[in-house]
Formats: C-alpha cells, structure tokens, sequence
C-alpha cells in the first residue's frame, strides 16, 4: 500500500500484508491509518480550495477508490448505482488523481522485474526489504531522470469545446464548517468540480 505526489514519487509505503486481503481490510489495520488519523503526519490544516468563491476552509485529503472508506483525510467516489451528472463528474475528478499512483506502480514495477510475481525469498522481512527498495530506487532514478510534472494553466485553455455539451449540472450554494461529516464534504467538492473557474473544459462528456 502505498501514496505517491504528482510526480509519481512514492512519499509513504507499507509493506507485509497478505496479497489476499482486500485494500479496505489493510488499510483498516495499517500504521498509515494509524498515523493519519493521530495527526502524525505533518499534514497542513484546512485551507479554501483555489477559485473557491466561498472561501470555505477544506481539509487536505488522501484519494482512493471504492474499497476504502469515506471519511474527512478520505476521498472515495459516489456509489455507481446512485449516479447522477454532479456525481459522474466527481467521480472522473476523483479518478484523473487517483491514476497516479496507479502509474507510479506501473512505471516502478517496469523498471524492477521483481515486482511483477511473486518474489523467490523464504524470509518475509527480506521480502519487505525488497519491496521497500525498489520503491526507494525507483524515487531515485524519478529525480535523477528530471521528469517533473508540470500543471497546465487551464484558465488559459481554450474552453469552447465545452459548450458541445448542453447539460451542465448547476453549482448550488454548499456550505461546510469544521464540523462537518465527510458525506458533506464530498457533496461541496462535487459541487465545487463545477463551478465555472474549478470546472475542466472536457468533464462535461463524461456526465453522459
């Protein structure tokens, strides 16, 4: 299990749990949980989402899919049979960031054949060594290729395309406070994933 940034550099892994068991069911047990929900991970407090006109004060959240929980550090996409536009296009939201560290697995288990079977060691604790350094290695040959991710400035894109698509989900007047449940915040994202200046030019095929 692990998380990785935007440029594909894993920043937290945890090695030892039997490939049979379900994502959720590791993650529950995990000293990553343990160490997100103690607040032992230096992760910054509440701050309002870019172009957020309500200047709501958002947590920092971790991106997952379905087979983890919801919850405030926790994002997980709308169940699929529940599916409305609003939801639909948070859900591609929630899956254009969460496909990275779907390619950080790729381009490490590319580069280190050892992760792509089953590993020939009798002794589990080499097994995690093994694992461990691939990740290590694979952060270092990230940095030393200089591929960084660079964001595109959307606001700057051309946006016409957009208006192919007549149907566009209204952004409503959401609001949060510090108290506020997880299935709250979801709902504000999803909300907040269409408001003109946060929207994408492209999201809109993907609510049909």
């Amino acid at each position: 299990m692990a998380c990785c940034d935007a440029d594909g550099l894993f920043t937290m892994i945890e090695t030892g749990y039997a490939g049979r068991n379900s994502d959720g069911g590791i993650f529950r047990a995990s000293a990553m949980k343990h160490w997100i929900t103690h607040a032992g991970l230096d992760i910054p407090p509440p701050s309002p989402l870019k172009y957020d006109e309500n200047g709501s004060p958002f947590p920092y959240y971790f991106v997952a899919d379905e087979a983890f929980p919801l919850s405030r550090y926790l994002m997980r996409p709308y169940p699929k049979k529940v599916l409305d536009d609003l939801k639909r296009i948070f859900n591609y939201r929630l899956s254009r960031g969460r496909k990275t560290i779907e390619c950080t697995f790729g381009m490490a288990a590319e580069k280190f054949s050892v992760l792509n079977g089953p590993i020939r060691c009798r002794d589990p604790e080499k097994v995690n060594d093994i694992i461990k350094a691939a990740c290590v290695l694979h952060n270092y040959a990230r940095k030393r290729e200089g591929l960084e991710y660079k964001p595109r400035h959307f606001e700057d894109c051309e946006t016409t395309t957009s208006n192919i698509y007549a149907i566009k989900p209204p952004a409503q007047n959401i609001t949060i406070s510090t108290n506020s449940p997880a299935t709250a915040l979801r709902n504000y994202l999803a909300n907040y994933f269409v408001t003109p200046r946060a929207s994408l030019p492209w999201q809109w095929r993907y609510c049909s």
